[in-house]
C-alpha cells in the first residue's frame, strides 16, 4: 500500500513521475532516466540524514554549554557548633553546590575523623584533639578542595587523683575529670613483667577505683573518653 494515498497533500510516485514527463516535453529536454521512485527514496534519506546531524549539533552544543560546570569546584562552610554529647567541639560542615557529594574526608594532625552525614549536603565532624583540621571535599564531577582551620577547644588535659587509701588489701584511688569524663571500662593496671591487672570494681558515681594490693609494684592507667590519660605508680611500702 502507498502512503501517499492517505496524505492529500503528497503526490504519489506514478502521477509525479508522469508530471515531470510532462514537463521535460514541454520544455523540449530530454526525458528524466531516474526513476521517481529513486528520487523519492533519496529524497527520504536525506532528509533522515538531516534530522540525524541536527539532533548530533544540538546534542553536542549542550554539552559545549554543560563543559564549564564540570570545573565547578565545590563550596562549603565550616562552622562550630556547640558541644556535642561527648562535650567535644561539634564542627558543622554544609556544602552548596548543585553536584552530588561524592565523598566528604576529614582529618586532624594526620589523624583520619569519621564524619556523619545529616543529609545530601550536610554533615558534622567531632575532632578527638586539638590542631588542625582539614576537611576536603569532593564533587561527583571530580572537583575538590581541602579547606584547614584551627582545632583548641578539644578536653587536653587528663583525669585528676583527688587521694587514695589503702584498707587491708584494698587500694581505693579517687579521681575525677572536669572535661569529657573518666573512661572506667579503660582502667588497668601492669605490673613490670608486663601482665595486665582489672580494678576489682570502679564506682562512677563516687569516682573510685578500687584494686586488690598489689604483690609488686604496679602502674595504674586512668584514661578519658578521648585518650587523655592518669599515670599512677602503686609501689609497694
Amino acid at each position: 500500500m502507498n502512503h501517499n494515498e492517505h496524505d492529500p497533500s503528497k503526490m504519489d510516485a506514478l502521477s509525479a513521475s508522469r508530471m515531470l514527463e510532462d514537463i521535460f516535453e514541454s520544455c523540449d529536454v530530454e526525458p528524466n532516466s531516474v526513476p521517481m521512485e529513486a528520487l523519492s527514496s533519496y529524497s527520504d534519506y536525506r532528509k533522515e540524514r538531516f534530522f540525524l546531524q541536527k539532533a548530533v549539533l544540538v546534542i553536542a552544543i549542550i554539552l559545549f554549554l554543560m563543559l564549564p560546570l564540570l570545573f565547578i569546584p565545590p563550596k562549603y562552610e565550616v562552622t562550630l557548633k556547640e558541644d556535642g554529647i561527648r562535650k567535644l567541639p561539634v564542627y558543622e560542615l554544609s556544602v552548596s553546590s548543585v553536584f552530588p557529594v561524592r565523598s566528604v574526608m576529614a582529618k586532624i594532625n594526620d589523624y583520619p575523623l569519621p564524619v556523619y552525614e545529616e543529609d545530601g549536603h550536610n554533615y558534622t565532624i567531632e575532632p578527638t584533639r586539638n590542631g588542625t583540621l582539614d576537611v576536603e571535599v569532593v564533587l561527583f564531577n571530580g572537583q575538590k578542595k581541602v579547606q584547614s582551620m584551627k582545632v583548641e577547644s578539644v578536653d587536653a588535659e587528663g583525669p585528676k587523683l583527688v587521694k587514695s587509701t589503702i584498707v587491708g588489701k584494698k587500694v581505693s584511688l579517687y579521681v575525677k575529670d572536669n572535661g569529657i569524663g573518666v573512661d572506667y571500662d579503660g582502667v588497668y593496671g601492669q605490673t613490670k613483667s608486663g601482665k595486665i591487672v582489672k580494678p576489682q570494681a570502679c564506682h562512677e558515681d563516687t569516682g573510685v577505683i578500687e584494686f586488690r594490693y598489689p604483690k609488686e609494684n604496679l602502674d595504674v592507667y586512668v584514661p578519658d573518653h578521648i585518650g587523655n590519660t592518669l599515670h599512677l605508680k602503686m609501689t609497694l611500702q
